[in-house]
């Protein structure tokens, strides 16, 4: 077989998806390494993940030695030598150089970077222009890709400091949502602030029950809080209050799962579709919401040269309910002056897997 690249995307949930590409859009096969498959032990990890590669490789008649290049998507910050900063809900991976250590097995040139990063440079092979992408899962993340594919502002060797995280980079997580503004924000859908800031305190397992924004700051959240996959799921249960009319909306089963925020999104959609007020107006507010952490970070990014109209693509799976909050984001985006428009991920739409695809542009960089 010709030479091609190997991607893999790392994840927190379902496991390890990997990939062959003879170029970024053009996927051999594909296989998955399953968490239960492995501990949570760094050299268990690493042992399935090129286990279970092999088996690919030799599944389609490839061989290691004519891989170009491997590229790993992977949530969580990393430092410049490609080791990991932190890794977000994995632990075990906190500290080690997983690309050094893959490039060492494999003896192929090996680059890693964040998983939301590689969604936007997936985006980028696409569309070819300056863009903004958005991904919605567990938190809020993004990146500003540039119109030569580089991601501006990116995170690497973060000291901690939550103000040195550019808005663009780590949204959901640096992004201020004031707690006063929320309040009066709420109030207009029905729907108490408190009640929001006690389920999702009780989420964290935070004893104090209150929840404090970037660098501390007890007077606001974390976008992301909101902002997110739990957070719709969050936002919904604190519209609803203790009126349970939704439920008649639902079968058994489906009402079991609202609490359950990997299934309750879709559950959501479907109440936002039959117009059921709750779920509605959980949308409505979501949109005002995500419409207000978008003018913070715009006021900050314009300064560092963000251009007027970016598109802005949307990946991850809450981002399929842009249908329900997407008509009121984009209405306060254009009543505070961003010209931006919400779009669906434009590898979504091609039935492709945008880390993978992001992974496997970053392998052909590593080998031009």
């Amino acid at each position: 077989m010709e030479s091609f690249s190997i991607a893999v995307d790392i994840g927190a949930g379902l496991g390890v998806k990997m990939g062959l590409f003879t170029d970024p859009h053009t996927p051999i096969d594909d296989g998955l390494l399953r968490c239960e498959e492995y501990e949570n032990d760094f050299d268990s990890f690493v042992g399935a993940l090129l286990a279970r590669l092999d088996q690919l490789l030799k599944k389609n008649g490839c061989r290691m030695e004519r891989a170009r290049a491997i590229g790993i998507a992977s949530p969580g910050l990393f430092r410049s030598d490609g080791s990991y900063l932190l890794a977000a809900n994995l632990p075990f991976l906190s500290g080690q150089n997983l690309k050094r250590r893959i490039a060492e097995e494999t003896g192929r040139p090996t680059a890693i970077d964040n998983d939301a990063n590689l969604g936007g440079l997936a985006e980028w092979s696409v569309v070819r222009t300056s863009l903004l992408y958005w991904v919605f899962g567990g938190g809020w993340g993004g990146a500003w890709i540039d119109k030569t594919g580089q991601v501006r502002f990116p995170a690497v060797d973060w000291d901690g400091n939550d103000r040195k995280l550019h808005y663009t980079n780590e949204p959901g997580y640096s992004i201020p949502l004031d707690k006063l503004m929320l309040k009066a924000l709420f109030y207009q859908y029905g729907a108490s602030f408190d009640r929001f800031e006690q389920i999702a305190a009780e989420d964290f397992g935070l004893a104090t029950g209150k929840l404090t924004g970037p660098t501390g700051d007890a007077d606001s959240i974390r976008a992301e809080v909101i902002l997110s996959g739990p957070g719709r799921c969050r936002l919904f249960r604190a519209v609803v209050g203790n009126d349970d009319f939704y439920e008649r909306f639902l079968d058994i089963h489906e009402s079991k799962q609202m609490t359950d925020p990997s299934i309750a999104g879709q559950h959501i959609s479907k109440l936002s579709n039959m117009r059921v007020d709750a779920a509605v107006n959980t949308d409505r507010l979501f949109g005002r919401l995500l419409a207000e952490a978008a003018s913070i970070m715009y006021r900050q990014a314009r300064r560092d040269g963000l251009p007027e109209g970016l598109p802005i693509c949307l990946g991850g799976k809450p981002s399929y309910a842009l249908p329900y909050f997407g008509p009121s984001a984009q209405r306060r985006l254009g009543a505070a002056g961003i010209m931006s428009y919400l779009r669906p991920s434009v590898i979504d739409e091609r039935g492709l897997n945008a880390n993978l695809v992001g992974a496997a542009v970053l392998a052909e960089t590593v080998t031009s």
